[in-house]
């Protein structure tokens, strides 16, 4: 981003007529600043400010495609005015020390992370764009788009893959590799989880894991286990709920309860267990992971008669039968 388009945009932040495309410019400008240049003694609290930038973007995003135009409310518009100064200040020094370049360092990693009930729309570089499910971290690689499109993820991501054939686009996982040119697949990566999975919803896409290699089609799935290393590819695989995972909801139709609790505990990124009889017990039922985990756990209760108790870091689901 050249230097005047960078206070162009913030000018039209500050006066509520940034399009969503021009907040999600700046959004991305803004991660890329080194966390190391700003202090938050002198220019403010960086997290907060963030904070406050995230929320207009999701809040944009999720407005009717019809309506073009971010109007900031009053006291948020006061805010910004004032994030906005900040921001410059630290640009301002940024800029100060490489005159020369125009633009970011191309240097600067970029990370992007949500925490819990929270879920960000990300635009890479190549257009690319990236939906990332709560409590979830993609880093972008500081070379991406020079030879490759290489991003990491720690959590649960969407992928809707520009197509470039000269530059294949890269995921890395843990120990699995999604590599594709152009397509969009789903990846679920949270450290607790006992498995890696990549889901594809349109195209192909290679999965590997050190040396072997499966390729998945639209309805297939490359399933990695931790703890025996193997890697296998799944076929006939539903993939209606990665649309809702992009919308928030957590849907189960007669669902083992403790992978409920366990698919809960991935995205508020607690533990929960279930204790007690649960027999012939299942779970039919939603949650939106855009609300706060207490009434997930509540909702879960009421529908299951059971009870609740949350002791150190863990949350015990109670049952007394079904």
């Amino acid at each position: 981003m050249q230097r005047e388009d960078f206070f162009h945009l913030i000018d039209k932040w500050t006066n509520g007529t940034a399009s969503e495309e021009e907040l999600r410019q700046l959004m991305n400008y803004y991660h890329s600043f080194p966390a190391q240049e700003w202090n938050d003694a002198t220019m403010g609290d960086r997290a907060a400010l963030e904070a406050g930038l995230e929320q207009e973007l999701l809040q944009a995003i999720r407005k009717p495609a019809t309506n073009k135009t971010i109007r900031m409310r009053p006291w948020l518009r006061i805010a910004a005015a004032v994030a906005g100064l900040l921001i410059i200040a630290g640009g301002i020094a940024w800029f100060g020390r490489k005159p020369d370049s125009g633009h970011i360092s191309s240097s600067a990693p970029m990370a992007y992370r949500t925490a819990t009930a929270q879920h960000l729309r990300v635009t890479l570089p190549d257009s690319t764009i990236v939906f990332l499910s709560p409590n979830s971290t993609l880093e972008q690689e500081k070379d991406y788009g020079k030879q490759e499109r290489t991003v990491t993820l720690t959590g649960e991501a969407f992928f809707e893959i520009r197509e470039n054939s000269r530059q294949p686009f890269k995921v890395h996982s843990g120990a699995v590799t999604a590599k594709v040119l152009g397509t969009s697949f789903n990846v679920q990566a949270y450290a607790a989880q006992p498995d890696i999975a990549v889901t594809v919803l349109t195209g192909k896409v290679a999965v590997s894991k050190g040396s072997e290699t499966v390729a998945c089609q639209p309805g297939n799935r490359a399933v990695y286990n931790k703890q025996n290393g193997n890697l296998l590819r799944e076929t006939g695989v539903d993939t209606q709920w990665i649309l809702e995972h992009q919308q928030g909801l957590l849907r189960y139709d007669r669902a083992n309860l403790q992978a409920v609790a366990d698919q809960l505990g991935y995205y508020y990124n607690v533990k929960i267990t279930i204790t007690g009889s649960t027999a012939n017990c299942f779970y039919v039922g939603e949650f939106n992971t855009r609300e706060p985990l207490e009434k997930a756990l509540k909702q879960l209760c009421l529908t299951l008669n059971a009870t609740m108790e949350h002791k150190n870091a863990t949350f015990f689901i109670r049952m007394n039968g079904c």
